[in-house]
């Protein structure tokens, strides 16, 4: 009886593993998936002897052995693999991280990539799980084609975490900024209503911590991987914050949930200043959780917007202090971004209504620097010719959102040199810290 539950044991074990063609156990397809379920909730063994009845083939002990002694040398061989690479090609400076990971029965192929210090992408190379043989062909193909491309082992790389959730809804629908110029900025800075605060250059993250588990979305709502550092942010209990991802730190401006209590429905600057002593109180803060600072009166919103300017940042939010967190626009919730305008040349042209835009290194050379769309009631400008674009920022390879502005027919070549551009993108987050 002992020898047969093994042997019944093993076959299970095959099954939930997928090594196909040992045996077929005699059961429905709806019994198959309770043993599935078993398997995962309760272990190997219970969930063999509750299948037991269904498997009608039996092996020799001495075949169990054989095979169960092949298997779990397969097994032991299966585990997870990560590759952080780094590139500095052609002036560029990025990261592109490779990751195999088992996804329920099977395995994936999953990378993140972008410029070090930004925010990375994150993609896979697996729409659905495959073997690990096949994914582990997969990883390293993946791997020796950017080794190849030009990058190199990286001295760091952002690891990220990797749900099984992630794309999936959260059910939380944003506030959204609604942009001013830079006359209405001057009236909410003298206005009482609105109180000011600094503004990042990131993308929007609300962080979901309950029960020790940290869960990030995006500007939509969909469950996004977040960097494993965030983990940290289990010591805060059961909150919810709302904040941008800028490259690995993390900026927080909001809490939307504390306690278990939803507080949505308070008003703004209460929910500053209870995020304010939920910081205070923690002994030790999160290296990568930067707080947002914000000011209430004229002098206060003033020295944030020279703050800004003096250290390239964005720009300022404000938010009317006596409102609740809406979903969506509205005039409770604006945004002043600061920007700076350049002469670039002309290029090349790309598909339909785009131009690449270049500017002229210290020897005179030109260098593209990214593209910008032409809108539909300005022409397409000839290659050559020289054109003023606005941006947020300038990174040195290219520009952050750029807009085009307008032709230049009266200045000269010379005008569309990179050392005459001032915004240059902040290298390091300590700018967003006021005092």
């Amino acid at each position: 009886m002992y020898e047969e539950s093994s042997v019944r044991l093993f076959k299970v074990a095959v099954v939930r593993h997928g090594v196909k063609g040992l045996f077929y156990p005699a059961m429905n397809g709806e019994k198959s998936l309770q043993l599935m379920e078993n398997l995962s909730k309760r272990g190997l063994k219970t969930a063999a002897h509750t299948a037991a009845n269904g498997i009608s083939e039996t092996l020799t002990v001495q075949e169990m052995h054989s095979i169960y002694s092949d298997w779990t040398s397969t097994m032991s061989t299966q585990r997870a693999q990560t590759t952080n690479l780094w590139s500095t090609k052609g002036g560029s400076d990025k990261l592109y991280n490779a990751l195999l990971r088992q996804k329920g029965d099977g395995w994936v192929v999953d990378y993140s990539n972008g410029a070090r210090g930004g925010t990375l992408r994150q993609g896979t190379r697996t729409q659905t799980p495959v073997t690990y043989e096949a994914a582990l062909q997969l990883y390293e193909a993946l791997v020796r084609s950017k080794i190849k491309d030009g990058y190199g082992c990286a001295s760091t790389g952002e690891a990220y975490t990797s749900s099984d959730f992630a794309d999936r809804a959260t059910g939380l629908d944003v506030q959204l900024l609604t942009a001013i110029d830079e006359d209405e900025c001057n009236r909410k800075l003298r206005d009482d209503a609105y109180f000011g605060q600094l503004k990042a250059n990131g993308e929007r993250r609300p962080l979901f911590i309950k029960d020790g588990v940290v869960t990030g979305a995006n500007r939509t709502g969909l469950l996004v991987d977040i960097p494993v550092a965030w983990q940290e942010f289990a010591q805060f209990g059961d909150v919810t914050f709302d904040g941008e991802q800028v490259g690995s730190a993390y900026c927080v401006f909001d809490l939307l949930r504390c306690d278990g209590q939803d507080l949505r429905d308070q008003t703004a600057w209460s929910r500053y200043q209870r995020l304010v002593k939920l910081l205070d109180d923690m002994p030790v803060l999160p290296a990568c959780l930067q707080l947002l600072e914000a000011q209430t009166t004229t002098i206060g919103k003033t020295r944030l917007l020279k703050h800004v300017r003096d250290n390239n940042l964005e720009g300022l939010v404000f938010k009317r202090a006596l409102s609740s967190y809406t979903s969506g626009r509205s005039d409770d919730a604006l945004k002043f971004k600061l920007v700076e305008t350049a002469t670039c040349i002309v290029v090349s042209h790309n598909v339909q209504r785009s131009v690449v835009i270049g500017l002229l290194d210290d020897t005179g050379v030109l260098l593209p620097k990214g593209n910008c769309t032409i809108p539909p009631n300005h022409p397409v400008p000839l290659v050559g010719a020289l054109v003023d674009v606005s941006f947020l920022y300038f990174t040195g390879q290219a520009f952050e959102q750029p807009v085009f502005e307008c032709q230049r027919t009266d200045l000269e070549r010379d005008a569309a040199r990179a050392d005459r551009i001032t915004r240059v993108k902040p290298a390091a987050m300590s700018e967003f810290s006021l005092f």
